[in-house]
């Protein structure tokens, strides 16, 4: 099973994308059982394996997943969106900068791809602008050389486009419960929080 994460707060409050500190913790350490992997170990078939991943690099990671994870010494992943780091860079404090990428690898996270701008990518008829959308740019590869083998397709939505494009630049890709095509490309996952809005 793959878990879809947003935001970890230490309350979750009204917020429909993100999980309380407490609830994350316990979700954590009711899988002390299972076999926690990255994506490149991950076999659907094998029900006790366990993928952890965060979708869009909200800052909250750090504070509130890192520790957690740390402790119990799971490996997960990170899907960052281009532009969503490129404004944490410029300052936005919502988003994972440089430094917080570090912070991400050095505890045990591997870099994916979420896109550069977060659109539904089944919308968009022009090719090279779905390529420019999938195509993982070269400054976020340097941050992760491990990494970006892997994409989690915005709102969970893909067509045989996007899928073929992202066969050129992934060894597969990840979407969600009751979207997915449960094949290496359209990967199943569940998200952990309130029902997602399409």
């Amino acid at each position: 099973m793959i878990l879809t994460y947003h935001k970890i707060k230490l309350f979750s409050g009204y917020d429909s994308i993100a999980i309380g500190f407490f609830d994350f913790f316990l979700k954590m350490l009711s899988l002390k059982r299972k076999e926690i992997v990255y994506l490149d170990s991950y076999n659907p078939d094998d029900k006790n394996q366990i993928v952890i991943t965060f979708d869009d690099g909200y800052k909250e990671i750090i504070k509130y997943a890192i520790p957690v994870l740390k402790f119990f010494n799971y490996p997960f992943e990170v899907f960052l969106v281009s532009d969503f780091f490129d404004a944490a860079e410029q300052g936005n404090k919502d988003y994972c900068n440089k430094n917080d990428i570090k912070k991400i690898i050095k505890n045990g996270g591997r870099l994916q791809y979420h896109s550069k701008t977060h659109p539904h990518l089944d919308k968009i008829d022009n090719l090279e602008i779905l390529k420019d959308e999938i195509k993982v740019p070269e400054h976020l590869i340097k941050l992760d050389p491990k990494g970006f083998n892997f994409f989690a397709y915005p709102f969970w939505s893909y067509n045989d486009n996007v899928i073929s494009i992202v066969k050129n630049y992934f060894q597969g890709a990840r979407s969600g419960n009751g979207f997915a095509n449960n094949t290496v490309y359209a990967m199943d996952s569940e998200r952990q929080g309130r029902p997602i809005k399409q």
